[in-house]
């Protein structure tokens, strides 16, 4: 559940803004799923094109996946996320083994809740190479801009948006990590390399 942010909390987090755009952070310690906000999709955004998509990572190749919503005609319209594994991410399957060159792996990207940016990818345990991590771009565009959920879209929503990360969850016992992401506000998207799967969510 959401409340209003305080006015003094806005200060504080004004002071951390330099950090929001960093791709080296080392990130947050964790965090309870209960303590953070998730951001939610707009009532006035389009219907998902394709909630679910999957794709073979091959080891030694550049693939990618898409998540999008739907254009006026229904159709594949404006991206929402994209998955990039490039040549040299894949690291080693859940079972520990590595990856060798030519082997793939099918990867499972899906939204678990329309209602939220919140998304699921599997196979859980796979792992992706720090020296070259796959790429993960979350849009928000269609985002509910209230992000305070205080009934009005206003100054304390734009001192937030300048916070806004990609957060990960390994399982859903375990607490959200925020990574060290890229947040372009001008596109409303959000970049981050990641090392491995499962949950991945825009969030403050």
């Amino acid at each position: 559940m959401r409340y209003p942010i305080a006015r003094g909390l806005i200060f504080m987090l004004a002071g951390a803004a330099a950090c929001s755009s960093d791709p080296t952070s080392a990130g947050d310690g964790g965090r309870p799923s209960s303590d953070l906000n998730i951001l939610r999709v707009a009532s006035t955004a389009p219907a998902l094109f394709n909630p679910e998509a999957n794709f073979y990572a091959v080891q030694g190749q550049d693939r990618e996946v898409r998540i999008s919503f739907q254009d006026a005609t229904g159709l594949e319209g404006e991206e929402f996320l994209r998955l990039r594994v490039r040549p040299g991410s894949l690291q080693s399957n859940p079972d520990g083994t590595p990856i060798a060159p030519g082997d793939s792996v099918l990867i499972t990207v899906r939204v678990e809740n329309p209602d939220s940016i919140l998304f699921e990818m599997e196979p859980a345990g796979l792992t992706f190479s720090p020296a070259e991590p796959a790429e993960l771009k979350i849009h928000y565009a269609h985002a509910d801009h209230d992000f305070n959920d205080d009934g009005t879209i206003n100054t304390f929503d734009d001192q937030i948006k300048t916070q806004l990360a990609i957060w990960r969850q390994e399982t859903l016992s375990d607490p959200f990590t925020k990574l060290g992401s890229v947040n372009v506000e001008d596109s409303e998207e959000i970049n981050a390399d990641i090392l491995g799967f499962t949950r991945y969510a825009i969030a403050y």
